[in-house]
């Protein structure tokens, strides 16, 4: 798997919406009983989250190899569509630029992707159970594809779409979902995701708690490509995530909008 599908895709995140885990009856306490860096607890019926924090600029620090260089993530949100932007910045290249439309669910509903190194400049939008992919892509200008997809979601930033699932289900719960390869946007993949433990781990000089997951290319071809991920138990929010190719990614700082 290529690696912009490990940071486009996968740089992107935020905080769970309250609908997803407001219930009218009282929350009881989580048990929690650690051992190592292990939790292990009862299935969590809801997470207060930060409403706020969804909105905040989020910066990434990405290590590839011996490279070092940033994912800068802004999100805002108009009449029931979250509009997301991603900006990859790399000393002496031009910025790799990531734009995308959400359902309140965090569905993708349109996903433009700008790659000046790579030449590649395209948008796609979900018609029904296609894809329809225009731009420049595959070494041609004004290039257009239909991809036939069936009824599972399209989850291009999939950490977004991820969080609920994270937080929410039981170990060992999977689910799978469409995504386009940035490197390759004319190729769509079938990704799952498992639900692996909780841990608690150490991030920016603090201790937080979060759930692991394991996100890879469906069936036997995971063994090409595979992840972990971790997701912020408190809020559901996306913070690091370990992939193929000796690529790790972790969110360094929120800045909070005025």
């Amino acid at each position: 798997m290529r690696k912009k599908l490990l940071i486009a895709g996968a740089l992107f995140f935020s905080v769970t919406l309250i609908v997803w885990f407001f219930v009218s009856k009282k929350i009881e306490p989580v048990t929690v009983v650690e051992e190592k860096n292990v939790v292990e607890e009862k299935p969590i019926e809801a997470v207060k989250p930060l409403l706020t924090g969804l909105f905040a600029e989020h910066i990434f620090n990405v290590k590839e190899k011996k490279q070092v260089y940033k994912n800068v993530i802004n999100i805002r949100k108009e009449n029931n569509i979250y509009y997301f932007n991603g900006v990859v910045i790399k000393k002496g290249e031009k910025n790799i630029v990531t734009e995308a439309k959400l359902n309140t669910d965090f569905e993708t509903l349109e996903w433009k992707f700008t790659d000046p190194k790579k030449g590649i400049k395209v948008a796609a939008v979900r018609k029904g159970n296609k894809i329809i992919l225009t731009g420049t892509f595959d070494k041609k200008e004004n290039n257009k594809k239909e991809i036939n997809i069936d009824e599972r979601k399209w989850l291009q930033i999939y950490q977004l779409g991820m969080m609920r699932f994270a937080v929410k289900e039981t170990k060992g719960k999977s689910i799978e979902f469409w995504s386009l390869n940035p490197d390759d946007p004319g190729n769509v993949m079938v990704l799952a995701a498992v639900k692996e433990n909780q841990e608690t781990i150490e991030l920016n000089g603090k201790t937080i708690k979060t759930a692991r997951l394991k996100i890879c290319l469906a069936g036997f071809l995971s063994f090409f490509w595979t992840g972990d991920y971790w997701f912020r138990l408190s809020d559901g929010f996306f913070v690091r995530a370990k992939v193929s190719g000796d690529i790790f990614v972790e969110l360094k700082e929120e800045k909070q909008k005025k």
